[in-house]
């Protein structure tokens, strides 16, 4: 009796176990359920002939074979955990289009010049969602500054508060920011520094912070998928943006063609460099997002997609990064205790500047201090000093704020030794 009820209960969980489908024949596939997500296992070379012979057969746009992605499970590749509402009390930049949008446009070749940095590999390890976050920063850098960098996904991987792994995250620009690491620093740190190892190392700071944000926003009104114009404009204006999309083993398969899927699980997060109303592809036009991945060059052509528009949900909670950054914080220690100074480092006027300074520890933990005040506006190039003289003892915790209306939110801390007036920073 127990035997046959074993079998029953079986047979029923085979049958109220759901099938992802779309349109390209992946609901052949069947799921794997992880974080909250929908996630595909690994695919063999027969699952690959079986997706080419229905590809012949159906008429796909697209190519799928093996490439650099099929050696893994798609639930080691697609990391990006989408936190419960996200969109609450975010910031949304309509980005609404303030001008004829050209028919394509493209940061890899802006007047023969490439504005992007080589495609990565994320490995065996969920960090898409780091690498989806860093992607829009080093093409800023590069169209800003002229300068080719390498930043650290390790540094995101091992040194974010929030608990993101390889087992998954968000878009972490915050810490391109304002949000500080274990070691209360804050900004991008380059590659060579802390360099990647596609696993969850510990942390092991300090480690110097060379590039920070001014800003970041969301795309659109409200939380989803924001209207193609919106996403152009935002690409023209700021450089590639950070995008999710949900990925299916067909996805995963991708070698060359205009991809489409109706797959609406959302668990990857990639870089959109640019677009193509017009796109050729064996005697056809259509509208793709160019889409930069990074499961290496071995995947799809040269590491990139060319996906139409509003397939597999490409697109949703797109942002974009707001760079350089507009103001500079900078601490200070001496005979007579702490300075802060605010400096507009940006082209135009900052203005209504609200700036907090707090000083915790000390022996015994006596030192208590939080100070706030609005600077009015900044000129360009202008600074602006406080000082905080203080007398004490012991290690003390300093961490200074600063909110312009007109630019991104800065913050920077501090770790200092006081000895009577005498401040010591560490």
């Amino acid at each position: 009796m127990k035997q046959i009820l074993i079998i029953i209960g079986i047979c029923f969980l085979f049958l109220v176990t759901p099938v992802a489908a779309s349109d390209c024949g992946c609901d052949e596939y069947e799921p794997i359920s992880r974080n909250n997500q929908t996630i595909l296992g690994k695919l063999t070379r027969e699952d690959i002939a079986t997706m080419q012979a229905q590809a012949e057969i159906e008429g796909w746009t697209f190519t799928v074979g093996e490439n650099s992605a099929t050696q893994y499970p798609l639930d080691q590749l697609c990391g990006l955990v989408e936190p419960e509402n996200w969109w609450v009390d975010a910031e949304f930049d309509p980005c609404e289009p303030t001008r004829d949008l050209p028919e394509q446009f493209d940061w890899r070749n802006v007047d023969g010049t490439d504005y992007t940095t080589p495609v990565k590999n994320q490995g065996s390890c969920g960090s898409c969602w780091a690498f989806g976050t860093i992607g829009p920063l080093e093409s800023n850098i590069l169209i800003h500054d002229g300068e080719e960098v390498d930043l650290s996904e390790q540094w995101l991987v091992s040194c974010n508060k929030n608990g993101w792994g390889c087992n998954g995250g968000w878009f972490a620009h915050d810490y391109h920011q304002w949000k500080t690491d274990p070691f209360n620093d804050t900004g991008a740190v380059l590659e060579e520094y802390f360099p990647y190892d596609a696993s969850d190392l510990p942390c092991d700071g300090p480690y110097p912070h060379d590039y920070f944000i001014d800003s970041w926003k969301y795309i659109g009104w409200q939380s989803g998928t924001p209207i193609v114009d919106s996403i152009k404009q935002a690409i023209l204006d700021y450089g590639p943006v950070s995008v999710a999309v949900a990925v299916d083993s067909a996805f995963g398969a991708y070698t060359n063609g205009v991809f489409y899927s109706n797959y609406t699980g959302i668990n990857h997060a990639v870089t959109l460099v640019g677009w193509n109303d017009n796109f050729y592809w064996e005697g056809e036009y259509y509208g793709v997002w160019i889409l930069r991945n990074s499961w290496s060059p071995g995947w799809g052509d040269n590491g990139h997609m060319y996906i139409m528009y509003n397939s597999s949900r490409v697109g949703y909670a797109a942002s974009y990064v707001d760079y350089p950054q507009k103001t500079k914080i900078e601490i200070k220690g001496g005979l007579l205790g702490l300075a802060v100074s605010f400096t507009n480092i940006g082209d135009e006027t900052t203005t209504d500047l609200e700036w907090s300074i707090s000083v915790k520890g000390g022996k015994f933990d006596t030192i208590d201090i939080l100070l706030k005040n609005t600077i009015p506006s900044l000129e360009s190039g202008e600074t602006i000093s406080k000082r905080v003289p203080r007398f004490g003892f012991g290690i003390i915790d300093i961490m200074v704020t600063v909110d312009p209306s007109n630019a991104g939110m800065i913050s920077k801390s501090m770790n200092a030794i006081l000895f009577g007036l005498l401040l010591i920073p560490l």
